[in-house]
Formats: C-alpha cells, sequence, structure tokens
C-alpha cells in the first residue's frame, strides 16, 4: 500500500457516500468553478514507526479540505456543519479495513473563508486525518 493508494481509496469512500455533490478530488484543485460541496483530498506528510524488526507502518497525514460556496447566506454555515458531520461520520465507520488499521481526525478542524484562484469565494474547513497503513 502507498500513500497514493491510500488517498485513492480514501477518496471513494467520501464518493460513495455521496454528500460531496460538487466533487471528491484526490488532490488540490487550482480553482472549483462554481461547484460548492466539494471535498480536496492530499497529502501532508509521512512518518514510518518501526514497532519491530519485521513489523513497520507508513502514517500518512491527509488533509481533508471541505469547500462550500460561500454566498453570504444565513445556509453556508448549516452546510459546513452538515458536511464536518459526513467527515466524522465516514471516518469513524471506516477506522479499519484492508488498506489501513488506523483512522484518526488528529487536530481540530479549521474553519476559514478563502478564494478560489478565479475569486469565487468559500467557506474551507480542513480537518487533519492520520491514517496507519495495513502491514
Amino acid at each position: 500500500m502507498t500513500r497514493k493508494t491510500v488517498r485513492e481509496a480514501l477518496a471513494a469512500l467520501f464518493v460513495a457516500e455521496g454528500s460531496f455533490t460538487g466533487g471528491v478530488n484526490a488532490y488540490r484543485p487550482a480553482s472549483l468553478g462554481t461547484k460548492t460541496k466539494v471535498l480536496n483530498i492530499y497529502s501532508q506528510g509521512t512518518a514510518e514507526k518501526m514497532e519491530s524488526y519485521s513489523n513497520n507502518h507508513g502514517l500518512y497525514t491527509f488533509a481533508l479540505d471541505v469547500m462550500v460556496e460561500d454566498e453570504r447566506v444565513e445556509g453556508t454555515e448549516d452546510i459546513l456543519d452538515t458536511l464536518h458531520e459526513v467527515v466524522r461520520s465516514v471516518v469513524r465507520t471506516n477506522v479499519g479495513n484492508a488498506n489501513w488499521d488506523a483512522l484518526s481526525l488528529e487536530a481540530p478542524s479549521v474553519a476559514s473563508f478563502v478564494k478560489d484562484s478565479g475569486g469565487v469565494p468559500y467557506r474551507l474547513e480542513r480537518h487533519s486525518l492520520l491514517v496507519k497503513e495495513a502491514r
């Protein structure tokens, strides 16, 4: 299992869940156009944990960027809150499988106001996900 295959497997989980109607990207695109309810997944780092001579694990950290077009209406925050719960639910229900031994949201999520390269305003909530590779 490589970091790339783990990232793609994570994307497939969120695609199957269905809430990110603007798409799930296994990378961070430069521009979203006018899409909303988008999830971008990208690598933030890797560590190796040596538990014994023959037992080591890759520890991969990914950013899960939830992006909702900010139309300056009350519903934007509600959508962001709902998608935050989707991220938590997908992580909780997929803690272990054939691809990894553990998933965990590592740090508090951080929400901010951003613009994509086309100048479209978005609400962004970044989650930090730690994945312990299956060996």
